[in-house]
């Protein structure tokens, strides 16, 4: 396991992004929506864009404490960490499978 991962992991450092998603994702279910309308959202509430933002904000802090313990990381493998994380949320708070 690469260092980065290994300080996320042991130290939980994610922890705040992920509640952050998993209590967007309970949102999501709240309004009943599907994985389809992830894609082009019917509408917004003002709960989902207060949690997006603090989903980004997070993540982007999350970003820069890792580089900065670590140097150079490729975005797409920290990108790549976050959404395997992001995978065992959506699992958790599985979304109606709407057919269209």
């Amino acid at each position: 396991m690469e260092a980065w991962k290994k300080y996320i992991s042991q130290l939980n450092a994610d922890e705040k992004l992920l509640d952050v998603y998993r209590k967007l994702r309970k949102e999501f279910q709240k309004e009943g929506w599907s994985e389809k309308d992830l894609e082009k959202p019917p509408y917004y509430t003002r709960k989902i864009m207060e949690l997006f933002e603090q989903f980004g904000v997070e993540q982007k802090k999350l970003g820069i404490e890792v580089k900065s313990y670590f140097g150079n990381i490729e975005l797409s493998d920290y990108m790549d960490y976050i959404q395997n994380k992001m995978k065992e949320i959506n699992d958790e708070t599985p979304l109606d499978k709407k057919e269209e």
